[in-house]
């Protein structure tokens, strides 16, 4: 079954709210919201300017003998993680792809499944972890990780010491389903610090605010 992630939404949510610290007290703000299930889509994404698709999308192959074999031309393998996702006892993997001719565009990140001698695409996203680069040649991010912990989950991270800050997100197989359940972020601003976490497993929004004024 094809996992989708439906999170540009959130995500843009979440740098909307990178761009509000407020010239406030230090103060701590909890909501608890319905608990949802958000699931990986790249259909219909619109990406903003300096995101880009290729268009048309380079050729994906669903499965192949080798993992090399689900590389499309013109891209090579940026950032990879292996382990037991689907909790089957076989070794997955997580790849971040970067098209080789344009590294500013959108990244697509492929979830992997070995099936007997052989590979299959369970998941792919444009959305999930934002591009390398930005148009004017300088990284988006100084560090970037992806992995699977002991529990199987999948964890997407990236830093900066400038305006981007630090984004973690967090996805977990749920009745054969690839599923967004945590977000943690963390951005300074001009007298104000913002940190946010969103737990979408126990629905609960949380937004922490500091003065450093």
């Amino acid at each position: 079954m094809k996992a989708s992630i439906k999170i540009a939404s959130i995500f843009a949510l979440i740098f909307c709210l990178f761009s509000a610290c407020r010239n406030e007290e230090k103060q701590q703000n909890t909501v608890t919201i319905p608990a949802v299930s958000t699931h990986v889509d790249t259909a219909g994404v619109k990406a903003e300017p300096k995101a880009r698709l290729e268009n048309p999308q380079p050729d994906f192959p669903t499965s192949g003998n080798k993992i090399e074999d689900l590389i499309p031309q013109y891209f090579e393998v940026d950032l990879e993680a292996s382990g037991d996702l689907n909790h089957d006892g076989l070794e997955d993997k997580v790849l971040v792809l970067i098209n080789t001719r344009d590294t500013s565009a959108l990244r697509p990140t492929l979830v992997i499944f070995k099936i007997g001698n052989a590979y299959s695409v369970n998941a792919k996203s444009f959305t999930v972890i934002e591009p390398k680069y930005r148009e004017d040649g300088y990284l988006n991010y100084d560090f970037e990780d992806v992995s699977i912990d002991k529990n199987g989950q999948l964890v997407f991270t990236q830093q900066s010491t400038g305006p981007n800050g630090s984004l973690e997100s967090t996805f977990k197989y749920i009745n054969n389903e690839l599923v967004l359940i945590n977000i943690n972020s963390f951005a300074m601003g001009a007298g104000g610090q913002t940190a946010l976490k969103l737990d979408l497993f126990k629905g609960v929004f949380e937004q922490t605010d500091i003065n450093t004024m």
